[in-house]
C-alpha cells in the first residue's frame, strides 16, 4: 500500500512501512522494514464521518474522535481515538487517511478506558500529517515530501 509505505515510522523516521492496512473490523498489524518496530494501523481509508468532541479544557484536556470508515474493498468499520485539543486534528468526509498506534494498543480496554491516542494520524488528500506531542522522534517531524 503506497500511502502506508509512504510514511515515516514514528520509532525511527524512515520511510519503511509494510503491512496491509485496513481488513476487517480493527486495525492491522505493520512492521517497519528498517527497525522492525511493530504497530497498528487504520491504512488507507476513506473517511466517511468525523465525530469528535471536545472533552475538558483545551489546555487540559482531549478531543475524542469517532472515524467511520470504508476501506478500498468496500469493508467499513469505525476507530475511535483521542488527540490533543493543541493538534487541531481534522479529518473531513471523503479524505483518504491512516492511523498509527502502538502494537496492541489501538483498541480501548474495558468499558471505562478512554480512546487510544494514535502515534500518527496522515491525511493523504490534504497531505497533512499529524505526529501527535510526546509521541515520535523529532526527525519525523519533518516536511513529509
Amino acid at each position: 500500500m503506497a500511502t502506508l509505505s509512504g510514511l515515516p515510522c514514528p520509532a525511527c523516521g524512515e520511510r519503511a512501512l509494510g503491512g496491509s492496512g485496513a481488513r476487517g473490523p480493527g486495525p492491522s498489524p505493520v512492521t517497519c522494514g528498517a527497525c522492525s518496530a511493530r504497530l497498528d494501523a487504520v491504512g488507507d481509508v476513506t473517511v466517511l464521518t468525523d465525530e469528535a468532541r471536545l472533552v475538558g479544557g483545551c489546555c487540559a484536556g482531549f478531543r475524542q474522535h469517532l472515524v467511520r470508515w470504508r476501506a478500498r474493498d468496500g469493508f467499513e468499520g469505525e476507530t475511535a481515538f483521542e488527540t490533543w485539543p493543541q493538534d487541531c486534528v481534522r479529518l473531513s468526509r471523503g479524505d483518504r487517511v491512516s492511523l498509527l498506534f502502538p502494537a496492541g494498543r489501538a483498541e480501548p480496554r474495558g468499558r471505562r478506558a478512554r480512546p487510544p491516542m494514535p502515534l500518527m494520524v496522515a491525511d493523504h488528500t490534504t497531505g497533512t500529517i499529524w505526529s501527535l506531542v510526546g509521541s515520535v522522534p523529532v526527525r519525523t517531524l519533518r516536511d513529509p515530501g
